[in-house]
């Protein structure tokens, strides 16, 4: 007989949750980059090149976001590829 596995598999006790990353991304992505436009904008420059430059903190923080998931062990790291059999 077949055994059956959950769905799902089950998540440690004291793991995060999905709200908790919800959360980090929340603080890593978008309260930075409302910040600086909001410092840009408080220093007197105008409303596009402010809220370009807080859209580029934006992206920095969504480039780096995954790298704050792997520092605190919240997803595990990518394996290497296996190298390719290439002839000489």
């Amino acid at each position: 007989m077949a055994e059956t596995r959950p769905a799902r598999p089950a998540r440690p006790q004291g793991a995060p949750g999905m709200g908790s990353i919800f959360v980090l991304a929340f603080l890593v992505i978008l309260i930075p980059g409302l910040v600086a436009y909001s410092l840009l904008r408080w220093c007197g420059l105008a409303i596009g090149p402010a809220g370009l430059l807080g859209l580029l903190v934006i992206i920095v923080g969504l480039g780096f976001f995954p790298a704050v998931l792997q520092r605190l062990g919240w997803v595990r790291r990518r394996r290497g590829r296996p190298a390719r059999n290439r002839r000489a």
